[in-house]
């Protein structure tokens, strides 16, 4: 998938933060490497980022670092610094899950950092229309691959269509892809929904912060 890139003048400009400021947090993971992309320009070498990530990730380093130092700021906002002992009893709670994550739910306690991010995927796709089967699927998907959850960086979850036509017989599948992108289907599949799954574990992480 082809993102909307900002250069890296560009983004000190429009937020007022220092070459410094920029490559001190990155240092810290605050900003992932992933996102430092290097494409060949008319004037050389430059480094561009995901525009909407790295202008979102800079309001929300500013916005907290007033009240936690850069090192609780890492365990907040970087995507490998995952909880490992989260016990959390009421899923829907968390605002990223909420009300459409509650029928998704599968036990009565004790959900885990990496079962609350894979709820709160299925909770996203609801919000976007999907059946709760369907969202079901994506919630399966990633409870399934816990460590894709710890490493989210560039991860995208796909509920995806795919067609098969064959004497007269017309049949459609639902089926769910993890990886990182670009993530590429064969020309019978389409994408029904997509999900940041680096987006959604800061969006959770964030959530338990705010009812801790």
């Amino acid at each position: 998938m082809d993102e909307d890139l900002i250069a890296k003048k560009d983004v000190l400009e429009q937020t007022g933060i220092s070459y410094g400021q920029l490559y001190r947090w990155k240092r810290k993971g605050l900003i992932p490497e992933a996102w430092f992309i290097r494409k060949a320009t008319v004037t050389g070498q430059e480094t561009f980022f995901p525009r909407d990530k790295i202008l979102t990730r800079i309001e929300q380093i500013r916005s907290l670092k007033e009240e936690q130092s850069l090192d609780e700021l890492v365990q907040i906002l970087a995507p490998e610094a995952s909880p490992e002992c989260v016990q959390h009893d009421n899923p829907a709670a968390l605002t990223p899950i909420g009300a459409e994550g509650r029928k998704l739910l599968w036990k009565e306690r004790g959900y885990t950092f990496g079962e609350l991010v894979a709820l709160a995927c299925g909770a996203q796709a609801m919000r976007s229309g999907t059946r709760p089967a369907e969202a079901k699927l994506l919630v399966d998907l990633v409870r399934a691959e816990e460590a894709a959850v710890r490493t989210s960086t560039g991860m995208t979850a796909l509920l995806a269509e795919k067609a098969f036509d064959q004497e007269g017989i017309s049949v459609r599948l639902t089926l769910g892809v993890l990886g990182h992108e670009p993530l590429k289907l064969d020309r019978e599949s389409r994408i029904k929904h997509r999900v940041d799954l680096e987006q959604i574990t800061e969006q959770v992480k964030l959530a338990l912060r705010e009812v801790a």
